[in-house]
């Protein structure tokens, strides 16, 4: 395969891990909130900061340094990734089968993770090549899905929500420092620049994700039946190619050492909990508690990827030299992290977004005012 090829396909590629259910669904949520506003203020940051990682973080060997300096994180950010994918494509699937009845609820809470499981698994077995040709795949997929769907709910967008035009401005930062800091923190994204021929993949990232956002708005309200179901088989797809590219991470970084931060068998175990959720909270409340489960919890689980993982990347991997990674600066750390939990929990669900500022700079504060070394050969960080 050509160079010129490659750097298309790894561009792909990480259009395809990065397509979550974040991707998926919070631009509806922020629609529904805000309208185009909305979509625009998660849209710029997440496409931007994704395809400056790749710039940023400048060589394939900048990227080994950083992988094996941050391995341990990297992979409990890959296991919550597995976690969260899980949980939300259960969660849907569980509430469409409600919505078709005759039990077909059960069927699906039970069988989709299973089957999500095993074909990742199997794919995370493949070549580098077939990767890129899994996800040229589903992007013709997205191109197919958006030219059958087509423009008519997107076209449903207005220029406000349900909340006020004001609030967005609260809760902007958090969308910023999450999807400018997190893409340092995924490790398909490592895989990517350290694979590709050029740094221009990461631009084709940027072009081919803003595409998928885009169609993403094609379904703002969109009910079975189909084209619901081209719906539902992009959701499907896009989380096996995720769970899979993340585990296939989980496996290549698996080897003993201090910065492991556990076995694989045991992440992965650890990954299935949400699932346990989800099937907890259906037994219990039915389908009115499922209804909560996927907008409420769906948000909680973004707090990781908006003040965790942003807290982790400033503290110790810039922009200003790194900080010491002692038990001392780690306790304080995590002690911010967990004094801004519940301010993004009031902020995020149950009153203004203004709340989340305090979260993110409690966030921010703490993790650049960690004590510095004097010195930080480039080497060390």
């Amino acid at each position: 395969m050509s160079s010129f090829f490659r750097t298309i396909g790894w561009g792909l590629f990480c259009t395809s891990s990065w397509t979550w259910c974040i991707g998926m669904w919070l631009p509806v949520l922020l629609i529904n909130r805000w309208g185009w506003p909305g979509f625009w203020a998660f849209a710029i940051p997440n496409v931007l900061g994704c395809a400056a990682m790749g710039y940023v973080v400048g060589s394939r060997e900048r990227s080994e340094q950083l992988v094996e300096r941050h391995r341990g994180a990297m992979r409990w950010f890959s296991l919550f990734t597995i976690g969260f994918q899980l949980f939300w494509i259960t969660a849907m699937l569980g509430d469409l089968g409600w919505l078709m009845g005759g039990g077909s609820e059960t069927l699906m809470l039970m069988v989709v993770p299973g089957v999500v499981l095993v074909l990742a698994g199997c794919i995370a077995l493949l070549p580098s090549t077939a990767w890129l040709v899994l996800a040229t795949l589903l992007m013709l997929q997205v191109a197919g899905t958006f030219e059958a769907v087509g423009t008519h709910f997107m076209k449903q967008i207005g220029a406000s929500g349900t909340r006020s035009p004001d609030e967005l401005w609260g809760l902007l930062p958090l969308l910023c420092i999450g999807f400018l800091l997190s893409p340092y923190l995924d490790l398909t994204f490592h895989r990517a620049r350290r694979e590709t021929p050029s740094t221009h993949a990461f631009a084709v990232f940027g072009l081919a994700f803003l595409s998928v956002l885009c169609f993403v708005t094609s379904y703002y309200k969109i009910d079975p039946p189909a084209p619901f179901g081209l719906i539902v088989a992009f959701w499907f797809f896009q989380v096996v190619f995720t769970v899979g590219a993340h585990l296939r991470e989980l496996l290549a970084t698996s080897k003993p050492g201090p910065e492991r931060w556990g076995s694989t068998p045991w992440l992965l175990a650890i990954s299935l909990l949400p699932v346990a959720l989800v099937w907890i909270t259906w037994w219990l409340g039915g389908h009115r508690a499922e209804e909560w489960l996927l907008e409420n919890t769906y948000l909680r689980f973004l707090a990781f990827y908006g003040l965790a993982v942003p807290a982790w990347v400033l503290a110790f991997m810039g922009p200003r030299r790194p900080a010491m990674r002692t038990g001392r600066s780690m306790m304080i750390l995590a002690a911010a992290i967990i004094v801004s939990m519940p301010l993004a929990e009031i902020g995020m669900i149950h009153s203004t977004t203004w709340w989340l500022l305090g979260a993110v700079v409690v966030i921010c504060a703490t993790a650049l005012l960690l004590p510095r070394p004097a010195t930080s050969p480039r080497s060390t960080s």
